[in-house]
């Protein structure tokens, strides 16, 4: 009877209500049951045959074309919390597992070898988080690593591909030690190189590291507003991960920091940070006062997608208290964001695991959280479009193109999306880049900008998948 009222006062009003599609627990259905632990997730298409697997909880899982999900076994894995890059650039996708420091190199598609020894150990006993990243250009992959706590603090750490399979320690935290949980990098001030954002637990300012394109980094956190805390009015962060996205389709990316904060008020909120782009030089507005998030203590790792393809990046963020619950925000553009968690069919979560990816090529984005895979219906029943493209690197372009930005300008708004290599703590988003376009139903027309700065331009129709290759 509800359902009925609001529509006929839709239709009497004049103004529309938006419907949000609900999401299945299609865990049993695809073979998963009791195979998806909480712990984080990575998706990533290891043998490219164009179906994004899964590597969670010590388990790698085969897509099998959409409608089910095999494990491996004997895959020679060892660790929680990987994250997929192609570290040696031969097309497949290698996994360093941030939570024991090993390094696995793809053979084949199917098995994989344990090259942890081709690194030097590294310097940090603990981690709770890693990121993928060019950081100097040469067209191979680095890894930054960050420390955590037990005993004391850690430093954080950059380990530089040498291109012959090798790593060499090339940097660690300078100065003052934080711990560090999630690791996320993006190219926020749009000069060709990926710049590292950490998300620091403790009370401890979170740090933005700017890159010089050649891998050296200044922190800039407190400079450009994006340290997650309000130091100044005696109030400090609390971070346990963070997110780099395009949140109000400016063609900037900004920031949504994911501050964990108990009762007492001298901890922060989570905060949404606004890129106020080369006129301020690119520094940030904190812009959460009015943008509905409603406060639970233990708000832990969010992730931004699309999830009903309106063009607008919509957010899940997870809780690890008993009595929180996770929570899917949609965005309403003009930062306003909604809790539509009840209406899209998702229960009370409690967990670190949040990762996003269209596991059945249907066009709209799924969601892994809670040990379940949550399929998301959005497609059969909006008239939505979408566009997915997987970014292909070669040259002095890193293979997986780990740092490529695809912007499409409409009408009144770009929207732009990055190759990322990790989001929140320790999760892994699909490598392949969504785009929700809305009532968009024309060409579009791609604006590429490779690591290094490197510009393509690409027009395709929409409601398709297609594989871009880098063109010099």
């Amino acid at each position: 009877m509800t359902r009925l009222f609001l529509v006929l006062l839709s239709i009497n009003m004049g103004f529309s209500v938006k419907a949000v599609e609900p999401f299945d627990d299609a865990t049993g259905k695809l073979g998963l049951a009791g195979g998806l632990g909480g712990g984080a997730g990575a998706w990533g298409d290891f043998n490219n045959d164009g179906w994004v697997d899964l590597y969670v909880q010590n388990r790698l899982w085969r897509n099998e074309g959409g409608v089910k999900f095999t494990q491996v076994k004997d895959h020679g894995i060892v660790g929680n919390g990987g994250l997929w890059g192609d570290y040696n650039n031969d097309g497949l996708l290698d996994l360093y597992v941030w939570g024991t420091g090993n390094l696995y190199r793809n053979v084949d598609g199917k098995s994989f070898v344990d090259e942890t020894a081709k690194q030097p150990k590294r310097i940090m006993p603990v981690s709770r988080g890693a990121c993928w990243g060019d950081f100097d250009g040469d067209g191979f992959i680095d890894l930054y690593i960050g420390g955590y706590e037990k005993p004391g603090y850690h430093p954080d750490a950059i380990y530089h591909n040498n291109g012959d399979g090798t790593f060499s320690f090339q940097w660690k935290t300078p100065g003052t030690i934080r711990p560090a949980r999630g690791i996320t990098a993006a190219d926020f001030d749009d000069d060709g190189d990926l710049d590292v954002y950490v998300s620091n637990y403790r009370i401890a300012p979170n740090m933005l590291w700017q890159n010089d394109g050649k891998g050296v980094f200044k922190n800039v956190a407190d400079t450009h507003n994006a340290a997650g805390d309000h130091s100044n009015l005696g109030a400090w962060g609390h971070t346990i991960g963070s997110c780099f996205g395009d949140l109000d389709n400016d063609g900037l990316l900004d920031i949504f920091v994911g501050n964990f904060s108990h009762p007492p008020a001298y901890q922060d909120r989570p905060m949404f940070l606004r890129n106020m782009g080369p006129k301020h030089e690119y520094h940030f507005e904190d812009m959460s006062k009015n943008a509905g998030l409603v406060w639970q203590e233990s708000f832990g790792s969010p992730t931004l997608g699309d999830f009903d393809n309106d063009g607008h990046v919509d957010f899940y963020y997870t809780t690890v208290y008993g009595g929180d619950h996770s929570v899917l925000y949609r965005n309403n553009s003009k930062w306003s964001f909604s809790d539509v968690t009840t209406e899209a069919g998702i229960p009370k979560i409690v967990c670190y695991q949040a990762a996003w990816a269209d596991f059945d090529n249907d066009g709209d984005l799924d969601l892994l959280s809670g040990g379940i895979l949550w399929r998301n219906t959005s497609s059969s029943k909006n008239k939505n479009h979408w566009l997915k493209i997987k970014m292909q690197g070669g040259g002095k372009i890193n293979q997986a193109a780990i740092g490529t930005v695809v912007r499409i300008k409409l009408t009144d708004q770009i929207l732009t999306r990055q190759v990322s290599s990790a989001t929140g703590e320790g999760n892994q988003n699909d490598l392949t880049l969504h785009f929700g376009l809305g009532a968009q139903a024309e060409d579009v027309e791609l604006a590429i900008t490779w690591p290094g700065g490197a510009k393509q331009s690409v027009t395709t129709s929409v409601d398709k998948a297609l594989t871009i290759k880098y063109a010099p």
